[in-house]
């Protein structure tokens, strides 16, 4: 009876190790697999008009973290329409699995408009995840967020425009806002028309200036100065600088600069212009963040095989309130304390930060 009961015990033993090394050889292969996918190295092609900034950092950080294997390509836009079809054969040159794109103006580049397709050689047949893209359905990128149909995706930085209002309120009421146009950037334009309707509801007047084109198309950018000059012989009470590459990244110390002379009070509605030149203070989504999200998206495209059709673009819904002390003193205009207690302040003078 004893031996019976062995032999049993034995048997079941038996059978329970050949089903936990069925097991072990499951997730053994499954393991393999893994390891086998992560020896992929994937192709990213970094297209900038820029120096990389703290949202790549977040970008590139995130997938390192995930251990995503990746080269990463760095290929520098000039920002100018005659120079597209080169960028697009560089782009395609690098033989990238995913391509990263900052800004409206560079995305449109490599991906052309959403109802241009068959009538252009925009790159439709690679992955393209964007970031700092103010309007991709405005700016004729994607048709709509979700289920756009498109190889591109990607995360929008800027708050909606009633929020940016109310910060700026905060700040100072205003009646008069002062606005720069840039008619080479698509955004440019949506934003202003978008400004002039609110302003017919919240009982404030957009007062706009344009620069002026160049022979090739382009914006003077010796008018910036000028045109902020008359922004500001117009009585404005805060000049709006939206998040337009021209002004607030390629031009931001002219821009900043002819504020600051005509001693004009700025809201910026991107982070750069604030952090390192002279705005007075902005309300946008953290960088860092906004890549980490990309990252997270590239890593569907990448890893999970998800198709970029699948994944909507979107907005992150946390902001920072960003607030210039340095040009806070220049101008004597001081938040009030209920904004200071909720902003990071930056370029704190000295004594002030010691008491």
């Amino acid at each position: 009876m004893n031996l019976r009961r062995i032999l049993i015990a034995a048997g079941a033993a038996c059978a329970l190790l050949g089903s936990s090394a069925a097991m072990a050889q499951s997730a053994a292969n499954a393991a393999a697999s893994g390891v086998a996918a992560a020896t992929k190295r994937f192709t990213i092609a970094m297209v900038l008009p820029r120096d990389d900034q703290n949202i790549e950092a977040g970008f590139t950080g995130y997938l390192q973290r995930q251990d995503v294997p990746v080269q990463y390509v760095s290929i520098r836009f000039s920002g100018r329409s005659e120079d597209i079809p080169e960028l697009r054969a560089k782009v395609r040159a690098a033989r990238p699995d995913l391509i990263y794109a900052w800004g409206t103006p560079t995305t449109l580049a490599l991906a052309g408009r959403d109802d241009q397709a068959g009538k252009d050689d925009a790159i439709r047949d690679l992955p393209i995840v964007f970031t700092e893209v103010t309007d991709p359905v405005g700016a004729g990128l994607l048709r709509t967020l979700e289920g756009h149909g498109r190889n591109v995706t990607g995360v929008s930085h800027v708050a909606p425009l009633p929020v940016q209002l109310n910060a700026i309120r905060a700040y100072r009421p205003f009646t008069r806002l002062g606005y720069l146009h840039n008619p080479a950037e698509p955004n440019s334009g949506l934003i202003r028309d978008r400004l002039k309707e609110l302003a017919r509801t919240q009982n404030f007047e957009v007062v706009e200036a344009s620069l002026p084109l160049l022979p090739q198309g382009g914006p003077d950018p010796t008018q910036i100065a000028p045109q902020i000059q008359t922004l500001a012989e117009r009585k404005v009470d805060f000049l709006y600088v939206g998040p337009i590459t021209f002004l607030a990244f390629t031009h931001r110390d002219a821009v900043t600069t002819a504020a600051l002379q005509n001693k004009l009070p700025t809201f910026c509605a991107t982070e750069s212009i604030v952090r390192q030149s002279g705005c007075l203070f902005g309300l946008f989504s953290n960088g860092a963040n906004i890549g980490r999200y990309a990252g997270s998206m590239a890593r569907q495209i990448l890893v999970e095989k998800k198709p970029p059709q699948a994944i909507a673009a979107s907005t992150l819904q946390r902001f920072s309130l960003l607030v210039n002390m340095r040009t806070v003193q220049a101008l004597d205009l001081y938040p009030p304390m209920l904004l200071l207690n909720v902003a990071e302040v930056i370029n704190v003078p000295k004594q002030a930060a010691a008491n």
